[in-house]
């Protein structure tokens, strides 16, 4: 059984940390289109909720003196943005695909690869 896929309008404008995944294009701008199933969604939505608590906890520990602590945090943040944008990639229309390939993500993320490897 196939599920179906949906045209989802992602925008990033103000970060990870408010991003938003909506399933209308309505007068809102947006960054990217993708056409997606619910499941793929909800793993893009988990990744940026990630991204929110990467955020959180990299001002928390820059704010310590726990040493190891920001590049940890900062190495799973990258490998999140990194899948955020792969997912996007992967399921965005042409125009989204032709805009990441203009931005140099593509090429620079690796985003055309089946799996994420550390660059």
């Amino acid at each position: 059984m196939a599920l179906d896929k949906n045209r989802y309008y992602i925008t990033l404008q103000s970060g990870t940390t408010v991003a938003e995944i909506r399933d209308e294009k309505g007068s809102s701008t947006y960054d990217f289109e993708i056409e997606a199933t619910d499941v793929e969604v909800g793993m893009l939505r988990d990744l940026l909720n990630n991204c929110v608590h990467g955020d959180f906890m990299m001002w928390m520990h820059g704010h310590t003196l726990w040493s190891d602590m920001p590049d940890r945090d900062n190495d799973e943040y990258d490998d999140n943005l990194r899948a955020i944008y792969q997912i996007i990639y992967q399921h965005g229309t042409s125009k989204t695909k032709q805009d990441l390939e203009q931005m140099g993500l593509v090429k620079t993320l690796g985003l055309d690869r089946n799996e994420l490897r550390p660059i």
